[in-house]
């Protein structure tokens, strides 16, 4: 690949992702009629038709590409969609892949993410609303039906609990680097 094969991939696959967010949301506002970007755009059109089937189980939206902090706990995101998954209140993720991921293990980081996105907004005071269970949708480039992740609440805590510790252990990496060049 190289350097420059290496940034223009990381580049294409940050602008796919982008189009597949706008794509999403597009969807969401017009309760499924996609929107004549959308359907014309080769790139993402497989990601698309993967998640049709989710998106009959999404209902009520109350916020999309949608800013959160949690200001006691120092940390900020961007939540891609905070809406009903099957009559329940979740914060729902998008991502996109190439490789299956049937699992919520194959997903890495992914649920911690959600776990700190659902703390982040249960403490802005932004939102009325509490969200207590979160649905990350992996969709596919070849348009195969997408995987959906649903986390309850009991996972969510479970998570929640491994974010904080990772976010401390972040917060002692600064500390002892700040030392460091004291």
């Amino acid at each position: 690949l190289g350097k420059e094969g290496f940034e223009e991939y990381v580049t294409d696959t940050f602008q796919k992702g982008k189009s597949f967010h706008a794509a999403m949301e597009a969807l969401l506002l017009a309760k499924g009629n996609v929107g004549k970007g959308q359907a014309e755009d080769t790139s993402i059109s497989g990601y698309v038709m993967s998640v049709r089937h989710v998106l009959q189980d999404i209902t009520r939206v109350r916020a999309l590409e949608s800013a959160v902090q949690h200001e006691a706990l120092c940390y900020q995101g961007l939540t891609d969609c905070i809406a009903d998954y099957r009559g329940q209140l979740c914060l729902i993720d998008w991502k996109t892949s190439e490789k299956p991921k049937p699992f919520l293990q194959n997903t890495y980081d992914n649920p911690l993410q959600i776990a700190a996105y659902i703390g982040a907004i249960n403490h802005d005071r932004n939102y009325e609303f509490q969200v207590n269970c979160g649905l990350l949708v992996v969709a596919y480039k070849d348009g195969s039906p997408a995987h959906s992740h649903f986390m309850s609440f009991e996972l969510c805590s479970q998570y929640w609990d491994k974010w904080l510790l990772r976010l401390e252990e972040f917060k002692e990496k600064g500390k002892d680097k700040a030392t460091q060049i004291i």
